[in-house]
């Protein structure tokens, strides 16, 4: 769906991992996994597909270092760290780098979000490590047919306002080019404060309140003049009838929620909170996805493939994503030295935020324009 985006995850572990032994694991994986070592290929009539890369890449670029930065999330040392990928037709659209210091290491991985959204990001590297270990790796399913929209052919054109509304995400034409690289620029670390700590209210989760208090603190930054179109991926392997659980592609619905000025001026961090709630309530079940993968199929009928560059994961004036991976255990992929001491995942995209959490709690990364 998103072509023009990226996303990535540092692994920090202590000593040095064997990169013979990475590769050669990854390379099990990825025929398990076959979008992940693919390219996008242009198919005429302004398609795209996906074909395996040939000839085959070495997967993993090595780096020497004296000594790893002293604080990983800082946007300079991820500059360094994580290795940058474009969704151009021809060009791989997974990279991975290792970064090596004496006593320790670092483990970049960044996946275009044309093939995959976070939780598959985790199935990935959860794959990876049983690899590792020399378990059996099972092929994660990725048919894209199981996706298919039952289209029905609307009578209205489909507007942005509408796109929005139904799926979540945000189209504005006209859109970039896809074969201008996009440098990726990286969000700070925050530590939020205890989600016990703040003014809650019953049945607030803590993902409920981090994010209302990343929407509350930034919102002077991000909200155009009408307000602040939000939007909270979901889940769907968890809603759609049918799909296995472990299913490998993108995310196709996005919690919307439209805060206007009034609302951010005078609502209270916990009233903000329910209506993070309520918009993620709302959309979390399978109608809300059958009905954006049918937006989706009627968009790529009336405007062609092309309208797939010009499908964004946030507003770019007046908009804010805010991803919660808090649930899923990163913490546990063993790539050969046991848990990684570290793990991070930077908000890459302008207008982003990532809910991660860690041993000690929560931590945030959030990506506003200066």
């Amino acid at each position: 769906m998103f072509l023009g985006h990226a996303f990535s995850i540092l692994l920090h572990f202590e000593g040095r991992l064997d990169e013979a032994r990475l590769e050669a694991s990854l390379a099990t994986v990825l025929k398990g996994i076959p979008p992940l070592a693919s390219s996008l290929v242009g198919l005429g009539n302004a398609h795209y597909g996906l074909v395996p890369l040939s000839p085959v890449p070495a997967w993993i670029d090595v780096h020497e270092v004296p000594q790893l930065p002293s604080e990983l999330s800082a946007p300079s040392a991820l500059g360094e760290l994580v290795p940058r990928i474009t969704s151009t037709p021809g060009q791989p659209l997974l990279a991975v780098r290792l970064t090596c210091a004496p006593s320790d290491c670092i483990l970049a991985v960044s996946v275009s979000h044309a093939i995959a959204d976070g939780y598959s990001l985790f199935l990935f590297l959860r794959a990876w490590s049983r690899a590792m270990s020399e378990r059996r790796v099972e092929p994660l399913p990725w048919a894209r047919q199981w996706l298919a929209s039952q289209e029905r052919r609307a009578s209205a054109t489909v507007t942005p306002e509408e796109f929005w509304n139904r799926t979540g995400f945000t189209w504005s034409p006209p859109g970039r080019a896809l074969d201008v690289p996009r440098p990726s620029s990286f969000g700070k670390r925050t530590v939020p404060p205890d989600p016990s700590l703040l003014a809650g209210a019953e049945g607030l989760s803590s993902n409920d309140l981090l994010c209302a208090w990343l929407i509350q603190s930034h919102a002077g930054l991000l909200a155009g003049e009408a307000g602040l179109a939000v939007t909270i991926p979901v889940d769907y392997r968890r809603s759609l009838q049918g799909l296995p659980g472990n299913y490998f592609g993108n995310a196709i619905r996005g919690a919307p929620l439209w805060l206007d000025r009034r609302i951010l001026r005078q609502e209270t961090l916990p009233e903000l909170a329910m209506r993070v709630k309520e918009a993620i309530r709302g959309v979390l079940h399978e109608h809300g996805a059958r009905d954006s993968l049918e937006c989706l199929g009627q968009v790529l009928h009336e405007q062609g493939h092309p309208v797939l560059s010009e499908l964004h994961t946030v507003h770019p004036s007046s908009g804010f994503l805010v991803t919660n991976v808090s649930r899923l255990p990163f913490g546990m992929v063993d790539l050969g030295r046991g848990p990684p001491l570290r793990v991070l995942l930077p908000a890459v995209e302008e207008r982003t935020a990532v809910i991660q959490q860690t041993g000690e709690g929560f931590e945030l990364s959030v990506n506003v324009p200066a």
